[in-house]
Order: C-alpha cells, then sequence, then structure tokens
C-alpha cells in the first residue's frame, strides 16, 4: 500500500490537472452572442463554478500549517436559459490553490486558473469554530469567507461566497459537509448585441456540498458532490498538507 499511494496521487493529480482539457470544450467565447435573458443564467453558472470545490475539510491548518494542491469542478450542462454555453455539453473550472496556516485558528488561501480563455484569480479566510481537534470521530468546524474574479475578453464577474463547513475524524477516509450562499456579479464586455455592452447583473445562491478525503501520509485526494441553482456540480481535489 505504502508503494501504490505515491503512484496513485501523482496519477490523480495529473487526472484532475488534465481533466478540463480533455473535456468537451466549454467554448465560454459563446458569451459574444448572449441575449439578456441568459445573462442570469451564465452568471448564476459561473457564480457556482468559482464557489465550489475550495474546501475538504474543516480542520484549520495551525501557525505555519501549508497547504498546497489542484482543484477542479465540473457541471455536466448549462442551466435552464444559459443559452451562451452547449446544452448537455459538460464545463468547468481547475485552479491552483495554497494555503497558510495562521494564529488563532485562522487559515489563508488565494487561487488562480486559466481555463478556455477565462482567467480566475481569489483568496479568502477560514476560521475555526473551537479548538481543534484530532481525537477520532470528533466534528471539526469553520467558517469560510472567499472572493474571487474572474475576466474573459467577453465578460468579467465578481464573486464573494460565504460558507460553514464541517468535517468528521474518521481514520483516512473522512466526510465533510459545507453550506453557503454565492453572490455573482457579471459584466457584459463585448457582445454582438450593443444594448448588451456593460449591461450588469447580480445574482445569489445557495449552495450545498459533500465529500470525502482520503489522507495518505502528506498527501490527500478528496471528491465531493455540489447542488447549487438546480444543478449538481463535482469536485475533485489532490494535494500537500503540512
Amino acid at each position: 500500500m505504502k508503494k501504490i499511494t505515491p503512484v496513485f496521487l501523482t496519477l490523480f493529480s495529473l487526472a484532475l490537472l488534465l481533466g478540463p482539457a480533455a473535456a468537451p470544450a466549454a467554448e465560454y467565447d459563446g458569451f459574444q452572442a448572449i441575449t439578456a435573458a441568459s445573462l442570469r443564467p451564465f452568471a448564476r453558472d459561473i457564480g457556482g463554478l468559482l464557489g465550489s470545490g475550495s474546501n475538504q475539510t474543516a480542520r484549520p491548518l495551525g501557525f505555519s500549517g501549508f497547504d498546497i494542491g489542484a482543484r477542479a469542478v465540473a457541471q455536466f450542462n448549462p442551466s435552464h436559459g444559459n443559452t451562451a454555453l452547449k446544452k448537455n455539453n459538460t464545463f468547468g473550472l481547475g485552479f491552483v490553490q495554497a494555503e497558510m496556516g495562521m494564529p488563532y485558528r485562522l487559515d489563508g488561501f488565494v487561487r488562480g486558473g486559466a481555463y478556455e480563455g477565462m482567467a480566475v484569480a481569489g483568496g479568502g479566510l477560514r476560521y475555526g469554530l473551537w479548538n481543534v481537534s484530532d481525537e477520532k470521530y470528533r466534528i471539526n468546524a469553520m467558517l469560510v469567507a472567499m472572493g474571487n474574479m474572474a475576466a474573459h475578453r467577453y465578460f468579467y464577474a465578481v464573486h464573494f461566497n460565504t460558507s460553514l463547513v464541517c468535517s468528521l475524524n474518521v481514520p483516512v477516509v473522512s466526510p465533510y459537509l459545507g453550506a453557503g450562499f454565492d453572490f455573482t456579479r457579471l459584466e457584459a464586455q463585448t457582445v454582438s448585441d450593443p444594448a448588451l455592452s456593460g449591461k450588469r447583473v447580480s445574482v445569489s445562491e445557495p449552495r450545498f456540498t459533500a465529500g470525502l478525503r482520503v489522507k495518505m501520509n502528506l498527501g490527500y485526494i478528496a471528491g465531493g458532490i455540489t447542488y447549487t441553482h438546480d444543478r449538481p456540480l463535482v469536485n475533485a481535489s489532490a494535494g500537500f498538507r503540512f
């Protein structure tokens, strides 16, 4: 098992990073032909991607702790009314995320990535609600506040979210749950309809997540399912935490 684990972690990390490139093209360039009725559904879909997949545990890192890894999130088809993306087409985002433990059960993190012409940068803070416990079958909980910016030649989005995340200390495989809200403001930049150029819309949606995290020495892999704006999303992550 000890010989297999590093190999498995490496293969999983490569699949996580290359997965979006192997998936059918999201074609965010389709936003150029967007209609006024599609702006809000498109904003909800982008906000769901930006808000998902940032957490796979509720245990703070602790002072000077560090976590670096890859995160990926995908939605299997666009929301009703989102005509900017192809119907029944998978689309998603990938990130590299780095986290640092600070005093008083605080963690800070930054993230960034680019895919299909859309560049994303963001970060946030996490706060452990009570003293950290590594005792078996104890629950850890934390509050999360995060912000992201997404830029494309045809649109610009600003996203904020707040979440409550809980995880259970189970050896090797640990479950986690999360609930929160995504707030997204989208602005059309260059589109076919001149009347929509500079048009802004704002949306907010609740988000619920459940998943499992597998710890292997200093490495980990995790996968989860998120439900938001009447659509399921899948999340995956792999990295090193110490």
